[in-house]
């Protein structure tokens, strides 16, 4: 190991013990700026910087991932669903679907999951788990039933159904602008796994609370939650099914996504009339945070330290797609638990993409990642910022979790959720591929 590899190092750690400790009052984004300011001092020249913005240069023609694009796409598709959720279009589905139980602890368990999940698919992880996590305590409270398996159940579905879509999470814009994954074929190929790994944390957690799940119960709540704005919810719903369906246009197309998504927000933006507030209401910091992280990972890449993990990491799979898929699925799971989801997948991407690998061992690096940065959140409670939020969320309203029961559940059900959809993975990439 050469003296660059070991500074790139000592950066990448230095950064991500700031993140954990937070000295000082510091947050996630200035600790990946400090981060970035020591990489750039230390081991960037000023063209590496643009690089790790995504901006061409003559040394490096085509960037490991365009960063400004990810961020453009990040920011306007928070305005979109900051929008739906200030409105009331996702407690509205939740009580629902919590209403539609009829007083039975079962269908309520199956009808939790189900929401969950499909809102998962368009809103990501974060939104729906502070939108549903007060929801799912107040009419547990209320029904005088146990939140524990609802509470589970809703987190692994939010982590497991941001899987299936390009947009469905940070770490899937990532990685399908890295590897320049086809818009619609990145769904092709990640909803059979998704359904996988859904069907496993289901029924497994179903069995870990059969005990747990009332058979029925008396809902005192009559759940009459309303749109708050049907007109705006309406404009906003239409504005995300065309992003969507025109994001998989612009990508076929090599016109950048953010394009489409930075329109979809400025429509709403101009139809709401609270151009300051939307803004607002973005998270910046994990705007920055992303920004500053790219330019620390470019430290590992330039100082060649990249290039010599992925040598150490693939001497020994050749190109046996089956134990590739389950093998950088679990070890990008695991290390989301050490570094966090965002972080880890930028670092891998600079690992991941090795020279001289066959296309179908790319692909499967590819999604596998995908499986390994979602799945991942649901090893510990700090696997993502998914964890951190739902946690904080649920104390406010007076319920919380033991790390041990955590690690209990999550390390008996993740891992076989990953090796179901990394099996279906490596499947479709031998046969259909």
């Amino acid at each position: 190991m050469q003296l660059s590899h070991i500074l790139a190092i000592a950066v990448f750690l230095f950064t991500y013990i700031l993140i954990v400790v937070k000295p000082k009052r510091l947050n996630e984004a200035h600790a990946a700026l400090i981060g970035a300011a020591l990489t750039t001092v230390f081991l960037l020249k000023p063209t590496h910087v643009l690089e790790a913005m995504g901006i061409s240069t003559p040394e490096m023609p085509v960037p490991l991932v365009t960063t400004w694009n990810v961020v453009i796409i990040l920011a306007t598709l928070m305005v979109i669903s900051t929008l739906l959720d200030d409105h009331g279009f996702f407690e509205y589905c939740a009580y629902r679907a919590i209403h539609a139980s009829r007083n039975n602890g079962e269908r309520l368990f199956l009808y939790t999951f189900l929401v969950v999940s499909l809102i998962s698919l368009f809103a990501g992880n974060d939104v729906v788990i502070l939108t549903t996590t007060p929801i799912i305590l107040i009419f547990c409270r209320n029904a005088r039933i146990d939140p524990k398996p609802f509470m589970y159940v809703s987190f692994f579905a939010a982590n497991t159904f941001s899987m299936p879509l390009y947009i469905g999470n940070l770490t899937n814009i990532m990685i399908g602008d890295s590897y320049r994954l086809d818009y619609f074929g990145f769904t092709g190929f990640m909803v059979l796994p998704t359904l996988a790994a859904g069907i496993v944390n289901y029924y497994f957690l179903k069995h870990i609370f059969r005990r747990h799940i009332q058979v029925s119960f008396d809902a005192k709540d009559n759940g009459r939650v309303k749109v708050k704005n049907r007109m705006l919810v309406t404009l906003g719903l239409g504005v995300l099914a065309a992003v969507i369906v025109l994001g998989g246009v612009a990508n076929s197309l090599k016109i950048p996504i953010s394009a489409v998504t930075l329109a979809g927000a400025l429509i709403l933006i101009l139809f709401e009339r609270r151009p300051l507030y939307r803004l607002k209401r973005v998270s910046w910091n994990v705007v920055m945070f992303v920004i500053g992280l790219f330019i620390v990972v470019k430290g590992l890449e330039v100082s060649g330290f990249a290039e010599y993990a992925g040598e150490v990491l693939f001497v020994n799979l050749n190109d046996n797609i089956m134990a590739a898929t389950f093998v950088v699925s679990l070890i990008s799971a695991l290390m989301c638990n050490l570094v966090n989801n965002i972080p880890m997948t930028a670092m891998m991407l600079s690992i991941f993409q090795h020279p001289g690998m066959s296309p179908d061992m790319n692909t499967a690096m590819a999604y596998s990642l995908v499986i390994g940065s979602n799945l991942g959140a649901n090893f510990t409670t700090f696997g993502a910022l998914a964890g951190i939020l739902w946690l904080e969320s649920a104390k406010r309203y007076g319920w919380s979790t033991t790390m041990t029961d955590f690690l209990k559940i999550g390390l008996f059900v993740t891992p076989i959720a990953i090796l179901g959809s990394s099996i279906v993975l490596a499947l479709e990439i031998l046969f259909l591929v």
